[in-house]
């Protein structure tokens, strides 16, 4: 069975390098991809394999192939949205939408997945079960995988499996963790409200400016100071905006970032802390501070042991296993397919794509990251294998 996967997917290859240009070219952000939900449905037209549309507010696809004999289910997931990024690279196929680009990879991710059910079509007569595919929108910063669980789309699923292009892996590696091995994440805005003036003239007015460089100060005590060293935190202030002229202190200033942990408790605790140093310093200072936390607060990617273990049995029977890297820490980064491994026991699986191992490679959500084209005869046979071989278990 491995060698006619194998030469099914090696004759896919050009085609699924062409789809993931076409892709990369047309990027589009949180649940606006409509192009690419109408191009993913056109090559799922010239498969067979049924599917239907409209999930998570909308531009979701979920594929269903039932082989050829009854048994269990298993779900592969892909992710299609793109980044808010004006694109560095270069490439012939570079994005032709302005600030807008594919700088996490999810044109690669989703161009595999449609390799993944073309070729498992091309053999459902050896499928004992059912295979799901998962084409979701949304999973930068809007959570789109809670909206595929609330619909059930994981209702009456045995096992799920995604992979993530890792730029930090040669390509031909995997890597994994079992248990948790993503940190949980949320969003928080701050708005301050002082009091507009002539910068020439600061006491008649409140620094909405300064109250927000103490605050940006104080987040930093937090992980520091205020939790246990052994509990992993992140509290990261990616915005300030405030001020339109360089002679006027502003009315409003306006911080916004994001704070990861490893468990709920320590997750709660960091926003306890941010809420409680916002406010103070806002007090303190005369300034009325609004703190926001986002609903869509990612959970902790907890990998499921026997499913890790079985990645790695089947990674090391296709790749060997000096191409299975076992991570020993968690990344903190953070991922919305954590919502289906609460759902269904599972893994996430890091995927290289650094085509020299001897050089760096652009990080993920970086202009001038590419998925590349040189993983997708492994993310293929990676993800085709997982779900035959699982469904052939016991």
């Amino acid at each position: 069975m491995a060698d006619d996967l194998t030469q099914t997917i090696d004759s896919l290859v050009p085609e699924i390098a062409s789809l993931r240009h076409e892709l990369h070219e047309h990027p589009e952000i949180r649940f606006e991809e409509k192009w690419t939900s109408d191009r993913i449905a056109r090559f799922l037209d010239t498969t067979g394999v049924p599917y239907k549309r409209g999930y998570a507010k909308g531009t979701g696809i979920v594929a269903e192939l039932k082989g050829g004999a009854p048994g269990k289910t298993v779900l592969l997931r892909a992710d299609m949205d793109a980044l808010e990024i004006e694109e560095e690279t270069g490439l012939p196929y570079a994005s032709k939408i302005p600030n807008r680009m594919h700088a996490c990879g999810h044109d690669g991710h989703s161009a595999c997945m449609c390799g993944v059910v073309k070729t498992l079509a091309k053999h459902r007569d050896r499928i004992k079960g059912t295979v799901k595919f998962v084409f979701q929108p949304g999973e930068e910063e809007a959570a789109g995988g809670r909206y595929i669980v609330q619909e059930g789309v994981l209702d009456g699923v045995d096992a799920a499996f995604a992979l993530h292009g890792w730029p930090t892996l040669p390509v031909g590696h995997i890597g994994i963790k079992s248990g948790a091995m993503l940190a949980g994440a949320g969003v928080f805005k701050i708005v301050i409200h002082g009091k507009g003036c002539h910068a020439a003239d600061p006491g008649a007015g409140i620094d909405p400016i300064v109250v927000g460089s103490h605050i940006v100060t104080g987040f930093q005590t937090i992980v520091s100071r205020e939790t246990n060293p052994w509990d992993a935190g992140v509290v990261s202030v990616t915005k300030f905006h405030a001020g339109s002229a360089s002679n006027i202190n502003p009315e409003t200033a306006v911080l916004e970032g994001t704070y990861r942990s490893l468990n709920d408790t320590h997750h709660l605790r960091i926003e306890e802390s941010m809420r409680r140093i916002a406010e103070s310093i806002g007090i303190a200072m005369r300034a009325r501070v609004d703190v926001h936390f986002s609903e869509n607060r990612y959970p902790v990617l907890y990998n499921d042991p026997r499913m890790t273990d079985f990645v790695i049995q089947t990674g090391t029977k296709l790749f060997g296993e000096q191409n299975i890297m076992q991570f020993e820490v968690p990344y903190m980064g953070a991922e919305d397919f954590s919502y289906y491994l609460q759902k269904a026991p599972g893994a996430f699986v890091c995927l290289g794509v650094n085509p020299n191992a001897d050089a760096p490679y652009p990080p993920l959500h970086s202009p001038r990251y590419n998925f590349g084209d040189s993983p997708i005869p492994v993310a293929i046979r990676l993800m085709s294998n997982l779900a035959l071989r699982f469904l052939d278990s016991e």
